[in-house]
């Protein structure tokens, strides 16, 4: 059984021209985890089969949130400037960069989780988590790290965390656009 996650990342200047792509592995279960990952992280009922091989639909009730809306930077996918290599202890970034126009910071867009892709053919299966960030800072800003954050029972709770292995520049006037995928394969 696999499970990765890779980190997307791409930076597109003033004139809409990529100056920036990178895919990173961010530091392995069936269709059923993924489908009832993308209910926890959307908020979205999906199909499962039980292991009688009865369908089913998943509970909303108890959730995990990612879908932070624009200009909210207190979860979702997060950008920062800390530069300490992760540890399993983390439960936040170690130097966010606020949403905002002024130096410093990013605008941060509205996080996206794009239903799931299964694979039955090679039995694989996908969910992808994006969010883009704009720099209206009137400086370049430096990222070095990104993480993922939920909302858990009410509380705000770092999942992923990763250290770049290069900062990204980002130039005033650009968008730096990070993507989650999640990968499954049996």
């Amino acid at each position: 059984m696999n499970v990765k996650a890779y980190l997307k990342i791409k930076v597109i200047n003033e004139k809409g021209k990529c100056i920036y792509y990178r895919r990173y592995r961010s530091r392995s279960f069936v269709a059923n985890f993924i489908n009832a990952l993308y209910t926890l992280l959307s908020g979205q009922s999906v199909t499962n089969v039980n292991t009688g091989g009865s369908t089913y639909s998943t509970s909303t009730g108890s959730q995990i949130g990612v879908t932070a809306s624009s200009n909210d930077d207190s979860y979702g996918i997060q950008i920062g400037t800390g530069t300490t290599a992760p540890a399993i202890t983390d439960f936040s970034l170690t130097q966010l960069i606020p949403n905002g126009t002024s130096a410093g910071q990013m605008q941060y867009g509205a996080v996206t989780v794009m239903s799931p892709v299964i694979n039955t053919t090679n039995n694989t299966g996908y969910i992808t988590v994006t969010r883009a960030f704009t720099n209206n800072s009137g400086g370049s800003i430096t990222v070095s790290e990104v993480g993922l954050v939920a909302i858990y029972s009410f509380n705000k709770t770092l999942i992923i965390h990763d250290l770049l292995p290069t900062p990204i520049t980002v130039p005033n006037g650009s968008t730096l656009s990070i993507a989650y995928e999640i990968q499954i394969a049996t």
